[in-house]
């Protein structure tokens, strides 16, 4: 899985699998598809097409060069500090993702981003 555009199941799983693990972080309100629409929709479509599966998780997750790349957009409560729910996003996934052998050890980047701030009336 060197692949820059992996979209294999096991990355599809491990998507699923954080979406709801940045929803259960307190403070998050919302989970935005880290990929542009326009992309994703243009990847949807292609997968239709050629019967693969289409990755419905917002959290984004890649393995380029043997790394783990993962990006989560999130919309934050008002009444939390934004970077303390982004912190704590930033944490759970850590926690989630799998861990590497010793031997076998991969680079990861983990990107959050607050990309809306809700009021708490709203939600």
């Amino acid at each position: 899985m060197s692949d820059t555009t992996d979209t294999g199941e096991d990355l599809q799983q491990l998507a699923a699998t954080l979406d709801g693990v940045v929803l259960g972080v307190p403070g998050v309100v919302g989970l935005i598809a880290a990929q542009p629409t326009v992309l994703r929709a243009a990847k949807e479509t292609v997968g239709v097409l050629l019967g693969t599966p289409v990755q419905s998780a917002r959290v984004s997750v890649r393995r380029p060069r043997g790394s783990v790349v993962v990006e989560a957009n999130i919309a934050v409560d008002s009444d939390q500090a934004a970077p303390a729910v982004a912190q704590a996003v930033h944490r759970a996934i850590v926690d989630a993702l799998p861990r590497p052998d010793a031997e076998d050890a991969e680079g990861r980047a983990i990107t959050v981003r607050v990309v809306d701030v809700v009021p708490s009336a709203a939600h």
